[in-house]
C-alpha cells in the first residue's frame, strides 16, 4: 500500500492500535534498525499480514514497512523500494525519504518520515517541485549504477506495451460484466468506442513519424520513474516542501508514461494552467535528447488515460473487493461501483479535453 495514501488515512487515527503478531514483529525489527524502541506506533495499513507503521521514537519519527511476497506477485516490492531509496540517497535527492536500514530476511525496511500528507490540490510551488523531481530522475539515469535498477512496474518501453495492457485489462473486466449491467453498458457504449478511436489515432501518428509500435525505446531515451507519481504520494515537510514517497514500482520506463500518468492521475487535481506548465517543462527536459518525445506523447497519452480508466474499474473484480474487505472497508459494494463508474466517465471526458493541450 503506498505510503502517501496510507498517511491520508492516518490523519484520522488518534489512538495506537492493538498490535498483532506481525505488527509486533515489525516493531521489534524496526527497533533493531533504528536503535530506539517505539514510544508510540500508529498503524497506517493492514491487510493479508502486510503492515506499515508510523513510529515515534526518542530518535525521531520513522516509517516501518513490511513487504510480504504473495505467490501471484512477480515483482519484489521490498527489493524495488529499498534499491530505489538507496540509489536516490546516494545521488543527492533531497525530496525523497532516506532509507534508515532494512532487514532483508524479515522483509522490513525503515525510512525517515517527517511531515503530513500533501493536499491533492497543487499550488504553483508544488508543480515546480514535481518538475524538479522529474528532471533529477532523468539526469540520474546517467549514473553507472542506474543500469542495475529494474524496469518500472508494467513499464511501456514500446508503444505496443500500453496498448496490450489496456486490451488485457479490458478482457479481464469482460469476465464480470454479466454480473454488473452498468459496467457492461459503460464499457460497450463509452469505453470501447474510445479505445477503438484512440488506438487507431496512436497507430496513425506513430506510423507517420516512422515509429514502429513494437520497437522498444533505446535506454538512453528512457527515464527513471516512480511509476505512481503524484501528490497522492507526497508528504508536506515542515518547511512546506514536498517529499515524494512510494517507490515499490520504481524503475526504467518511457518518459511519456511518467508525464501522462502525472497529468491523468485520479489521485490529485490539476487545473489547465498547471497541466500546461508541467507539459511545457517536460517537453524542454526530454526533447533535447529525444526528438520523438512529443510525437509519442501525443500518440500514447490517450491510451495511457484509457489504461487509468481500466485501473479505476478494477474495483469490479472479485479479488479487489476481497482485498477491501480484508483491509476493513465497510462501504457498500454498490456505492463503490457507482463511484468508480463516475470516475471512469469523468476520466474519459478529461482525456478528450486534455489531449488538445499536447498540440499547443
Amino acid at each position: 500500500m503506498p505510503i502517501g495514501k496510507a498517511l491520508s488515512a492516518l490523519s484520522l487515527a488518534d489512538e495506537q492500535p492493538d498490535m498483532n503478531g506481525v505488527e509486533a514483529h515489525v516493531l521489534a525489527a524496526a527497533a533493531d534498525i533504528i536503535g530506539f524502541p517505539a514510544l508510540r506506533a500508529r498503524q497506517l495499513t493492514r491487510g493479508r499480514n502486510n503492515v506499515t507503521l508510523l513510529l515515534e521514537t526518542a530518535g525521531g519519527s520513522f516509517i516501518a514497512k513490511h513487504y510480504p511476497q504473495s505467490p501471484d506477485e512477480t515483482r519484489d516490492r521490498f527489493f524495488s523500494e529499498t534499491r530505489a531509496l538507496d540509489f536516490m540517497s546516494r545521488h543527492g535527492f533531497d525530496c525523497t525519504p532516506t532509507l534508515v536500514g532494512q532487514n532483508q530476511e524479515a522483509r522490513i525496511a525503515v525510512m525517515t518520515a517527517n511531515g503530513t500528507p500533501a493536499e491533492t490540490f497543487a499550488n504553483t510551488d508544488d508543480i515546480e517541485a514535481c518538475i524538479d523531481f522529474v528532471r533529477h530522475l532523468y539526469e540520474a539515469r546517467d549514473h553507472m549504477d542506474a543500469d542495475d535498477l529494474p524496469a518500472a512496474a508494467e513499464a511501456c518501453p514500446a508503444p505496443d506495451d500500453v496498448m496490450v495492457q489496456v486490451d488485457q485489462r479490458r478482457r479481464r473486466l469482460e469476465e464480470v460484466t454479466n454480473s454488473h449491467a452498468e459496467l457492461k453498458r459503460f464499457l460497450q457504449t463509452a469505453f470501447d468506442p474510445s479505445l477503438e478511436r484512440y488506438k487507431a489515432r496512436a497507430i496513425r501518428i506513430l506510423k507517420s513519424a516512422g515509429i514502429e509500435s513494437n520497437d522498444p525505446l533505446p535506454r538512453q531515451h528512457q527515464t527513471l520513474s516512480p511509476s505512481d507519481f503524484g501528490l497522492h504520494n507526497a508528504v508536506r515537510a515542515q518547511n512546506g516542501s514536498l517529499v515524494f514517497v512510494d517507490f515499490e514500482y520504481f524503475g526504467w520506463d518511457d518518459p511519456v508514461r511518467l508525464v501522462s500518468d502525472f497529468l491523468l492521475h485520479p489521485g490529485h487535481v490539476l487545473d489547465k494552467a498547471q497541466k500546461d506548465r508541467f507539459t511545457a517543462a517536460c517537453r524542454s527536459i526530454f526533447t533535447d535528447n529525444d526528438t520523438f518525445f512529443m510525437t509519442r506523447l501525443n500518440a500514447l497519452y490517450p491510451m495511457i488515460g484509457l489504461r487509468w480508466g481500466m485501473i479505476v474499474l478494477n474495483e469490479f473484480l472479485p479479488e479487489r473487493m476481497a482485498r477491501r474487505r480484508a483491509a476493513g472497508t465497510s462501504e457498500e459494494a454498490d456505492e463503490i461501483f457507482s463511484a468508480q463508474l463516475t470516475k471512469a466517465t469523468r476520466l474519459l471526458a478529461d482525456i478528450e479535453a486534455s489531449t488538445r493541450l499536447l498540440n499547443n
